[in-house]
């Protein structure tokens, strides 16, 4: 259900959210041709109806069906585009809302259950479709039930026209008319819920989908800094609890500069995608993480890993990027890394294990770069 909503309510195309509602409607309007069809061809329960009101109410929905699939097969080629489709949306919201309203008004049920109806799909409705065709057809259908009940209280009309007074025996309503009148009632308040429950459910991705974008980089599919700043200081915090090593590692693609304004941006940005592939294939998923932390920047958190095995992590990333080559406007190029590796000892906070993994980089980019530097033990013990 969930992989449904994404992929025709999230991120779908104005097109595809009008088909969603073609083919939802779909089984609702045969479900009423077929009930209608089968109350007019038998004689105990048609005799309690008018049947030029129900005829009518037949055409409507069968016009009404004629309308949506239309739409629903011009939309199907274009599915796929991301234009608006302001004229089939009213066509399909007016179709629906108009034909629940006139079988509303046609069998009297204006009770609380059908305003909950109304606005409950009024509220999916503003958030799959455009606000213009849903407000038009809420205003239609509210001004229609309202001139209704106002010509009902005035006496100009009578009160569910589709009825004859044989639907109650006695004061009490037959069985077919006692089982439909509670079946109304029950999908009067069921489909509300249902319809919130989508919405809430929809609320949710939204909201995860925020969260994943706040902490993701947009070109690289990586880490961005706002959630390396936090992973890194949630490891620091396990690290002292457990105390198990972690190793950190800052990456910088040596002459990005030079690629940009050689080959162009675009390569540019495929050489980054590029890059974060790699640091994906040597990382544990979802032990540590891979993150870029600024332009041609990028970091690798590494728990449980002493830093001769992060070493040995920088050193087959920088020959993996070493030996492919590249291509660009002006012919194929190579590309090198220069790194920096540290690993965190107990008590260290965030900002000192970031400065020290700063300085082996900058200590790899000042003597030659294309490669990977770590602290000299001998040095630290000194």
């Amino acid at each position: 259900m969930n992989s449904l909503l994404e992929r025709f309510a999230l991120s779908s195309t104005p097109a595809w959210r009008v088909l969603l509602a073609v083919f939802f409607a779909a089984p609702f309007f045969v479900a009423i041709l077929v009930a209608h069809g089968w109350a007019l061809a038998t004689p105990a329960v048609s005799s309690a109806l008018r049947t030029p009101f129900m005829w009518g109410l037949q055409a409507l929905v069968l016009v009404a069906s004629v309308v949506t699939w239309v739409v629903a097969w011009r939309l199907w080629p274009v599915r796929h585009q991301r234009d608006p489709v302001p004229t089939e949306t009213l066509l399909v919201c007016q179709s629906i809302g108009l034909t629940y309203t006139w079988i509303t008004v046609l069998a009297g049920t204006f009770t609380s259950s059908t305003n909950l109806v109304l606005m409950a799909v009024l509220v999916v409705g503003l958030l799959l479709f455009e606000r213009k065709p849903m407000v038009w057809t809420y205003a239609t259908c509210v001004a229609v039930l309202s001139a209704y009940d106002l010509g009902v209280l005035a006496g100009w009309v009578p009160y569910a026209p589709a009825l004859r007074p044989e639907v109650l025996d006695a004061g009490k309503p037959v069985w077919w008319f006692a089982w439909w009148r509670q079946g109304v009632v029950t999908a009067g308040y069921a489909v509300p819920l249902v319809l919130l429950l989508v919405l809430f459910d929809r609320l949710d991705d939204l909201h995860q989908r925020l969260s994943h974008l706040s902490y993701t980089d947009g070109l690289t599919g990586l880490a961005n800094r706002r959630r390396f700043m936090e992973a890194l200081q949630a490891e620091l915090a396990r690290r002292d609890r457990s105390g198990e090593p972690l190793s950190l590692i800052f990456i910088d693609a040596d002459h990005f500069k030079q690629v940009n304004d050689t080959h162009g941006h675009g390569v540019g940005d495929e050489v980054l995608r590029t890059l974060a592939n790699w640091m994906m294939t040597q990382v544990r998923s979802p032990t540590d993480t891979a993150c870029r932390i600024g332009g041609e920047e990028f970091a690798l958190i590494l728990p449980d890993t002493r830093l001769e095995q992060a070493q040995r992590i920088g050193e087959r990333l920088g020959a993996q990027c070493r030996q492919h080559a590249f291509v660009g406007a002006h012919g194929a190029f190579c590309l090198s890394l220069s790194m920096g590796v540290v690993e965190g000892r107990r008590g260290q906070d965030l900002p000192t294990l970031m400065r020290l993994a700063d300085e082996q980089l900058y200590r790899a980019k000042a003597t030659g770069r294309d490669r990977v530097c770590v602290p000299d033990v001998a040095a630290e013990g000194a």
